[in-house]
């Protein structure tokens, strides 16, 4: 890797972001853990789209309760709604937070497409890059649009060739659930793809290069048993999923390591645990194998994913007594 890339959504976000769902947290609850983050100089509060509250509805609640934080969908599905739709809505967002808002695409799972939503999940890169066409041609004429900066687009991305959509047809990847090896071996894919359509050298600093974005799942927690309990009973549901398993299975693991509940070499590659010097550690690890910026998946003792002590214990405190996220420093 030759260096950080520089491109604008870098500065948005910052280095260090909070991802979670949010369901567990009711109204207030979720006003204040959105605050506390803000405070705690967190770079970006992202959320998915599953079967809880719907991402861009639940963006518009937070952006109200922080002036500062970047607000972003991890990933919201092309199958949920159209090109247009989206268009608007991420505007829409993109007015409502002052330009903080950034856009998170993915093309999900034959599960959630088919059977929750009634669709024919096929050809995903193509559907995807499809989408993305679209998305850009979709009109919107909402007030002061023509003020309005392009919120940043970036793809959930598993494998080579929607690694490579990513880079030359959006401004970068956002992998899930992956090892910092497999994450440098993204970094060079993506580096590689966007180099061959700027004409710019793989790897260089410059604003051309994609944007590339990771979620760490994390469990303060320093007994094995305790912390694995934890990272166990949020893995859970992906150890059954294709394109998990697919995935997994190029970084090196196989069917022993997914059969429930998950073997221990899986856990703890897929989930961070310890004390705050460990996690910072594996921050600091998924930033040198080539992330721009690192998502915190921050796990209660119930796997659930808004545990304010994680990011408590991640922000780092200044000599004035106030907390300063981990976006400073890593």
């Amino acid at each position: 890797m030759t260096g950080q890339a520089d491109h604008p959504a870098a500065a948005r976000i910052g280095r260090i972001g909070v991802w979670g769902h949010l369901d567990s947290l009711d109204g207030n609850a979720l006003r204040a853990y959105v605050r506390r983050a803000d405070e705690l100089g967190y770079g970006a509060l992202w959320v998915p789209e599953t079967v809880g509250r719907e991402p861009f509805t639940l963006l518009a609640l937070a952006c109200g309760e922080a002036s500062r934080i970047a607000l972003g969908t991890s990933i919201i599905s092309i199958w949920g709604r159209d090109a247009q739709a989206t268009r608007m809505g991420a505007m829409t967002l993109q007015e409502a937070s002052g330009g903080r808002f950034v856009l998170g695409l993915g093309v999900s799972h034959a599960h959630l497409a088919e059977r929750l939503r009634g669709h024919v999940y096929e050809k995903p890169l193509t559907r995807m890059r499809e989408y993305l066409a679209a998305y850009r041609a979709a009109i919107y004429r909402g007030p002061g649009s023509e003020r309005l900066d392009e919120p940043p687009v970036l793809v959930a991305a598993l494998r080579a060739r929607m690694l490579g959509l990513a880079a030359t047809d959006a401004d970068g990847a956002f992998p899930y659930l992956v090892t910092p090896q497999r994450l440098a071996w993204m970094r060079d894919r993506i580096d590689e793809a966007g180099a061959e359509s700027t004409g710019a050298p793989p790897g260089a600093a410059s604003p051309d290069r994609p944007l590339l974005a990771v979620t760490m799942p994390c469990v303060l927690e320093r007994d094995p048993t305790a912390a694995r309990t934890a990272a166990r009973a949020y893995l859970a549901p992906y150890l059954r999923v294709p394109n998990y398993l697919a995935s997994w299975t190029q970084q090196g693991f196989d069917a022993s390591d997914w059969e429930k509940p998950g073997s221990d070499r899986l856990v703890d590659a897929m989930v961070a645990w310890g004390d705050a010097d460990a996690l910072r550690a594996r921050t600091s690890g998924m930033r040198e194998a080539g992330a721009d910026h690192v998502a915190i998946i921050p796990l209660a003792p119930d796997g659930t994913t808004e545990h304010l002590g994680v990011l408590e214990a991640l922000a780092q405190a200044t000599p004035d007594g106030t907390t300063q996220g981990h976006t400073a420093a890593d």
